[in-house]
């Protein structure tokens, strides 16, 4: 059975819902407080991994900052990091590694994905290769930190630059020593 949506009702409901979950999954901000825009770019570069030795060219390219499109990263109040503080706000970088959001006078922590939700180490453990070997005691201090800080005062804040460096072997992932074979 189709459900179209020119359905009145379902039209009403659909006109309610969504922003009744907008307001639920973020943290509202009071109206009539004063808002300015943060703005930046998201960049990645990747660590050389061995193998025959590339041109010293390729090897600056690869240690290059570049656009890391896609990027979603949140916003928590304060300087730390943690999971009783709501999310205020999501960045996901476009298509060039540029991003903006409104937020009001504050301190602010940056968090990634994997620390938005209470510290689960059971799934962490699930992303290891046989090879890698994780650190519980730094992937708990890693999770209580913030990636980045930033305070915003009485104007924009242009220009905010968060970068992700990627090291061999370990996906991105945080406190985890590959012990595997190296490429020849």
């Amino acid at each position: 059975m189709r459900y179209p949506i020119h359905n009145p009702f379902r039209l009403f409901l659909l006109v309610l819902l969504i922003p009744l979950y907008w307001s639920c999954s973020q943290k509202a901000i009071p109206a009539g407080t004063l808002l300015y825009r943060v703005s930046g770019k998201i960049t990645q570069s990747h660590a050389y991994c061995g193998g025959a030795r590339p041109p010293q060219a390729l090897l600056d390219e690869m240690t290059k900052p570049t656009p890391f499109p896609g990027k979603k990263l949140f916003i928590r109040s304060g300087s730390e990091n943690s999971s009783a503080k709501p999310v205020l706000k999501e960045i996901v970088s476009d298509s060039l590694g540029l991003f903006s959001i409104l937020l009001p006078p504050g301190n602010y922590c940056v968090v990634q994905e994997d620390q938005v939700n209470k510290l689960d180490i059971a799934a962490f453990r699930k992303k290891l290769t046989s090879y890698d070997k994780l650190d519980e005691t730094c992937l708990q201090q890693w999770w209580d930190k913030c990636f980045l800080t930033f305070e915003v005062g009485s104007a924009d804040k242009t220009n905010l630059n968060i970068h992700f460096h990627f090291p061999c072997f370990t996906n991105g992932l945080p406190c985890i020593t590959y012990t595997g074979p190296l490429p020849q």
